[in-house]
């Protein structure tokens, strides 16, 4: 991955923060309604686009998520449409990169990490449900990165949850083929829907940990 300059994190770290306090109720309340509290809110400094920065004006009103790492601080964007029938739903001007990192350092307390298909996807799992994960947008980009699965060989179980549809099994099958201590975690639905339905101590009872 390309190094980042110190100006280009600077103006990333000044975007995050302007939009973390731009967040709208009618965002928020979005927010709410995954499942996600002002605590979760704020920890994973999401936020919505409010056109003052320049290159991100087309992302006006979206969610704004923030890719964080220990030492780089905010390294990335990507936005989220509020409206579900909005496609494409989740767009970045950014390369791609695996989201919440800083999970790594808790799974590799308790030796196990879990990955699963987005950014909503992780942090449910991360902070409501005591998992640590990180997301990846899909078995292609997933491909393009092997340094990704170099950094989950490490884990004595490595979580996969998949998105209950075609995209999600191919990726599903792709880990398992690249990690022999990965395992598939069944849930009737993907992790959001999943967490609303049943809640927190059904998922970690059904993915054993």
């Amino acid at each position: 991955m390309t190094r980042l300059s110190d100006e280009f994190r600077t103006g990333l770290e000044l975007a995050a923060l302007a939009y973390e306090r731009a967040l709208s109720p009618a965002a928020r309340a979005y927010l709410y309604g995954r499942g996600l509290t002002d605590e979760v809110i704020a920890r994973y400094r999401l936020g919505q686009v409010d056109g003052s920065v320049a290159e991100h004006v087309s992302y006006s009103g979206m969610i704004s998520m923030p890719y964080v790492t220990k030492l780089g601080g905010v390294t990335s964007l990507k936005f989220r449409q509020l409206a579900s029938d909005k496609e494409p739903k989740y767009l970045t001007p950014y390369p791609t990169r695996i989201f919440n990192p800083i999970a790594l350092d808790r799974a590799e307390a308790l030796g196990y990490v879990a990955i699963c298909e987005g950014e909503l996807d992780a942090i449910v799992l991360d902070a409501l449900c005591g998992i640590p994960a990180v997301g990846v947008p899909g078995v292609e980009t997933y491909k393009a990165h092997p340094e990704w699965k170099e950094m989950l060989r490490g884990f004595s179980r490595v979580l996969m949850f998949p998105d209950p549809d075609e995209a999600g099994k191919r990726l599903a099958s792709q880990i398992l083929s690249d990690l022999d201590t990965a395992h598939v975690v069944a849930l009737p639905g993907d992790v959001n829907e999943t967490y609303l339905q049943i809640g927190s101590d059904k998922i970690r009872e059904i993915a054993g940990v």
